[in-house]
């Protein structure tokens, strides 16, 4: 493959990267918005829900054989899951600023990869305990324990985050027997009913105004992982990760916009310690991949 089609490829990548943190940004705005008139977690639901019927587009380039899979139980506990973060997401964007929310919730790669050591008995070295050590550090950073008052938002990312890993860990184990479109599409399923029982307890029938709203924050959460997906069929995680620093620079920008909110300079400074571990953890498992593939 030439060095100029290598280049193309590589910055269609960062491109379909980029364009996953703008669209969940934005998606990120209009839960923000709708939360006036419905509850997050209904907000939840029909986004999960109308996300579903956008993926099940996918049945018809691969017919009902795309749901064949032997390991069932593994994607109703990773949807169950990922039902909790994307609930507890969904109402933490309600109750932070947008910079702060996005910087704390780039921890997520960070704790895949401590969930790897216990779980998955992957061995890590010395240099990526400290990456993980300085992402911690950036999240205090961000967070101000005993300066400012850790709130019930700061709490909802932190479970936002642990369950993002959980559910990628089951994801890394999913993807060697299962195909990728076969797991997104019972990711999607599964959330459905999880965020159903907890949509109930707040029930509010939306007008038509709002279902339109709804449709759309199904149809960015759709795309928005069909971006992340074809930006990595496209590229290494190393060379994509540093992309995702642009979820903070959304995140300001649009929370500026359209809340009027000021990120402080310990969000910036949190937000970089943080994307720096990440990007170095990534760099070192592609580094380790490619070593063992040699």
């Amino acid at each position: 493959m030439s060095s100029r089609l290598l280049s193309t490829q590589g910055f269609s990548a960062v491109l379909w990267a980029a364009a996953s943190s703008g669209v969940l940004a934005i998606m990120w705005v209009l839960v923000r918005q709708l939360s006036n008139q419905l509850h997050p977690l209904e907000i939840t639901f029909f986004a999960t829900l109308f996300g579903f019927l956008f993926s099940c587009f996918s049945i018809l380039k691969f017919g009902l054989n795309i749901f064949k899979t032997t390991r069932l139980t593994h994607h109703f506990y990773r949807g169950c899951i990922n039902g909790v973060a994307i609930s507890a997401w969904f109402t933490a964007l309600t109750l932070l600023t947008l910079a702060d929310a996005s910087a704390l919730n780039l921890m997520s790669p960070l704790c895949v990869s401590i969930g790897a050591v216990f779980v998955l008995n992957e061995h890590m070295g010395p240099r990526r305990w400290f990456a993980l050590v300085l992402g911690a550090l950036g999240a205090l950073v961000v967070i101000r324990p005993g300066f400012e008052e850790v709130s019930l938002g700061i709490w909802l990312v932190v479970i936002t985050v642990l369950a993002s890993a959980g559910q990628r860990l089951f994801g890394k184990s999913l993807v060697a027997t299962d195909n990728s479109t076969t797991c997104v599409l019972y990711l999607t399923l599964f959330m459905v009913p999880v965020s159903f029982v907890a949509a109930i307890f707040v029930w509010k029938w939306p007008t038509f105004s709002n279902y339109l709203h709804l449709i759309l924050i199904g149809a960015l959460l759709n795309f928005g992982h069909y971006a992340l997906i074809k930006s990595l069929s496209l590229a290494d995680v190393s060379a994509l990760e540093p992309v995702n620093f642009t979820r903070l620079v959304w995140g300001a920008l649009f929370g500026f916009w359209f809340f009027s909110e000021v990120p402080d300079f310990y969000t910036w400074v949190g937000g970089f310690m943080i994307i720096s571990a990440t990007s170095y953890v990534a760099h070192r498992e592609a580094q380790i991949r490619k070593k063992n593939y040699l």
